[in-house]
Parts: structure tokens; sequence; C-alpha cells
């Protein structure tokens, strides 16, 4: 029977940790990212709370790139160095990309923590993760190699006059350059919230405005609770999930892949969204619109699929 491992999946907002055995997790526990000063202090009390002396495996999935065993959150003050780490705790620590993680969870998951978007019979043996949370991430895999990049720090696409308006209103907030980021994310639900507020003429609760502003580590959670009885709400959720596919678009065009999962924290929240709205912007294409309508593509529901994934590497 395969020993119980310590499995971590640190983002911008929170940072899970759990014990898990044979893909399952045995005990979890979440904090804030932004709280955590000490990785190693923090992974010490867990163990002992737990009284699991006997943990000898532990692995880590990091929202940031992973150069050398050292890693720095892309969205938080949080910085990793896998040797000193393992040095002071006394056991083996693989630190990975958390959408590495995610990739690998993806596996071992079952039928019922996904929802079928497009489904076909397309199968090349390249898969694709992809998810707006904190940031966003994304990662290819190719016969079973994970590989994950910075792909949401790359630049917003223009297609039309709407997007040169938005263009201009995120320029004023991060200067010439707008990444995807900026709009996929759960900074960029409130950016596009208040670019709408803007242009357009769409009836808003005032009760949910502030709720909103208050709360924009859970804007999409909050935006989606008002999208039903906000106009505001419901155009920006639209908005986002165009944007979200064309970007997956993009990405898939770059290798692809016959499988697209739709990660991260926000998918999940928004899925109704996704489902109405999502594949209809995503086959849009002047050249390739038939060879998009061939890639299944699903959205994935279990949160918990990065610890799932970081565990199996162990």
């Amino acid at each position: 029977m395969k020993k119980r491992v310590l499995s971590m999946d640190i983002g911008g907002t929170n940072c899970r940790i759990a014990l898990v055995e044979n893909n399952k997790i045995i005990k979890k526990e979440i904090y804030a990212t932004k709280e955590i000063k000490d990785l190693f202090r923090l992974i010490n009390e867990f163990l002992k709370k737990n009284k699991k002396d006997d943990i000898k495996k532990a692995c880590i999935g990091f929202a940031g790139p992973v150069i050398e065993g050292k890693a720095k959150l892309t969205n938080a003050d949080l910085t990793i160095n896998r040797k000193l780490l393992e040095k002071k705790l006394n056991i083996k620590i693989f630190l990975i990309n958390d959408f590495h993680a995610i990739a690998q969870g993806i596996k071992v998951l079952k039928n019922k923590d996904f929802i079928v978007l497009n489904r076909s019979k397309f199968n090349n043996k390249v898969k694709m993760v992809v998810g707006p949370g904190t940031g966003l991430g994304k990662a290819y895999v190719v016969h079973e190699l994970v590989f994950p990049g910075e792909g949401g720090l790359t630049l917003m696409g223009i297609e039309d006059i709407h997007d040169y308006s938005l263009l201009d209103f995120l320029r004023k907030e991060y200067g010439k350059q707008v990444y995807y980021e900026d709009i996929l994310s759960g900074k960029g639900i409130i950016n596009l919230y208040k670019h709408l507020a803007i242009k357009t003429s769409s009836q808003r609760s005032y009760q949910a405005g502030e709720k909103i502003k208050k709360t924009v580590m859970k804007s999409a959670e909050m935006i989606t609770k008002y999208s039903n009885k906000d106009e505001l709400c419901k155009l920006t959720l639209k908005e986002f999930t165009r944007y979200f596919a064309r970007f997956t678009r993009d990405s898939a065009l770059h290798l692809i892949p016959s499988h697209i999962y739709l990660c991260g924290g926000i998918s999940p929240k928004i899925k109704e969204y996704l489902k109405k709205y999502f594949l209809k912007e995503f086959v849009k294409h002047r050249v390739y619109s038939e060879l998009l309508k061939k890639i299944n593509i699903s959205i994935v529901l279990n949160t918990d699929v990065g610890l799932i994934g970081a565990a199996s590497v162990c």
C-alpha cells in the first residue's frame, strides 16, 4: 500500500496543505497565503498536529516559475527554496509549478469531477490545462510529459473596437503593456466590471457593487451570485467568458491539444456561463474553426486537483 505523503498547493490567495494517500485526501487545511511568513514552521506544525512523523516525501505545487529548485509567487510575496526546506524538514521534497500539479491531478480524477463542454473521438496524446484564479495559469501535457508556463502574462489580443476600449482602460491602471491575466483573474473580473460600468448603461445594484468592491478576492463568487438580478454582473461574466475562450483558443493553436481542461479557482464558479458562451467563442477562427470544433473540452469541478496532482508526483 502506498504510504501517505504531504501535498501542498500554494497560490496567490490560498495555501492548501494536506495528507494524501492513494489519491485521496485524508486531512486538509487552508491558509491565506498573505499570512504565511515561514513555510517550514507551517509544514512542521501541520505534521506535528496530525502526529505524522512518518512522512518521508512531500510535493509542493507553487504558483510561479520553478527554476533550479527555487521560486517566487507571481501574485504574492512568498518565495521558496526546495533544498533549504528539505534540509530543515528532513524529508524528500518535490517542487513543481501549480499547473504542473493540476496536469498531474487530471489523470486521476473521476467522471463526476468534470463537466463536458465538447466531446469528440479526437486523441493525439496532447492535453492542455488552463484556468483563471488569483492569476492565469496554463500547462501542456505531451505524451505524459508536463510543460508548464506563464502564458497568462502574454499580451492581450485585440480583435475589435470594444477591445481597444478595454485596452485603453487597463493601460491607465497597468501602463503600456496589458496582459491576459489583467482580464482573466480575480482582479481581472473586477477590472471588467469597472470598465463595463463606465462603458455601458447596464442596470446595476448598488448593494451588489459595494459588496463586490469589498470582496476583491472573492470577486467571481460575488459577481456570479448577483448575476441573475444584476445586468452589469451578468454582462461582466459573459465578457469574461468570451476572453477566456479567446485565450484558450489562441493557446490551443500553439500545440493543437485533443483535450482541454478548464480549471483554476474561477472556472467551477462560472460553469453556467462557460456552458452557454465558451464554445461559441472558442471555435471562432478564420482558418481553423473546424479543427477547433474537434477538441474535447471539459470544466474541472474538483478544486483539490492541485493537491491530488502534487501528491501523485511523490
